[in-house]
């Protein structure tokens, strides 16, 4: 399969493109609109005198070099993604067919006769939700554990400010280990499913995005990278993540090191000991301290990561990646 060169020629058009189409983007219209409306009424209720707009809109958020390279980012990576989402396409068949092959070698050989189509379909919906937030949380984990990959994963964390855009800041390479990961979780889930009850089921979805996932979303996900502090509270904040515990994720101060993981759910961090639920509003640093410095071009964003992987791999970078004892709060 070869990629349509006028495709590509439109990939700058991307961030735009998903703002108004793509409810998997995190920057989709419906989250922004709800975000800001959220951040607005939270900005009031917590008695900040701060007009509102000038805290969402701050010029070092939007205008600074490391949002500038959030924009870098956001317009070269769909470039890259569009080379690769058309190998995927292209093998996509064989994938699903390795994962029916899987799933009949652990038993797996019958359709159920007379299922409702409709509680199925709500239970697949739901599967994939619950399938995709854990492979989120342990992915993530992966990514700050392993160190060759914490030095790809590390391109999302030299993020100095916020922003909507900063959602896309990430390495290709993380791209493709993220998108591999995914599509095995997808294709295990709806390869069991259509064993059991066929092909006929349909994922209830918004703008093509899982309707639970734009559920919790709607709830301030665009505000996780922004200079909005949005907590849920420590009762709630004990199953979902807040845009504030995101945004301790961000931090630079080593006690926020590897924590709050996840992607929508909480109880994956509580589970395995890396929730941290702060319990007022904490003043954070973003970024990875003074390694900051090293990525602060778009040129070292995208080779940087390579020359450390490299001496890594190579055994002259035995340093760890963030490695901090957990301990739960």
């Amino acid at each position: 399969m070869q990629p349509d060169w006028s495709e590509i020629a439109l990939q700058p058009l991307y961030v735009f493109h998903a703002f108004l189409f793509s409810g998997y983007a995190r920057h989709f219209w419906l989250y922004t609109i709800c975000g800001i409306a959220m951040g607005y009424v939270v900005h009031r209720l917590s008695g900040d005198k701060t007009p509102f707009h000038r805290v969402l809109f701050a010029r070092n958020v939007w205008l600074s070099r490391s949002a500038l390279n959030d924009y870098g980012i956001a317009v070269i990576n769909p470039f890259i993604q569009f080379l690769a989402l058309t190998w995927v396409v292209s093998h996509f068949a064989a994938l699903m067919q390795a994962g029916f092959a899987l799933i009949e070698a652990a038993g797996v050989t019958g359709k159920v006769i007379g299922h409702d189509t409709i509680l199925v379909s709500a239970l697949l919906t739901l599967t994939l939700f619950v399938v995709d937030d854990f492979l989120r949380w342990g992915l993530h984990y992966i990514e700050h554990k392993v160190p060759v990959l914490w030095e790809f994963h590390k391109v999302h964390h030299t993020a100095e400010v916020l922003n909507f855009i900063t959602a896309e800041r990430f390495h290709p390479v993380e791209m493709l280990f993220l998108g591999i990961g995914f599509a095995i979780g997808a294709t295990l889930v709806n390869g069991t499913f259509i064993l059991f009850f066929g092909d006929t089921l349909t994922v209830g979805a918004v703008a093509g995005a899982n309707v639970i996932f734009v559920a919790f979303n709607v709830i301030g996900g665009v505000l996780r990278h922004s200079p909005v502090w949005v907590s849920f509270g420590p009762r709630l904040e004990r199953w979902l993540i807040s845009p504030a515990m995101h945004q301790i994720h961000h931090s630079s101060d080593p006690r926020h090191y590897d924590s709050n993981l996840g992607g929508a759910l909480a109880v994956w961090d509580r589970m395995f000991g890396t929730l941290y639920i702060p319990q007022g509003r904490e003043e954070i640093s973003y970024g990875i301290g003074a390694e900051n410095s090293e990525y602060d071009s778009l040129t070292a964003l995208y080779a940087l990561p390579f020359v450390k992987a490299a001496k890594r791999l190579a055994g002259r970078d035995r340093a760890q990646g963030r490695a901090k004892p957990f301990k739960s709060k």
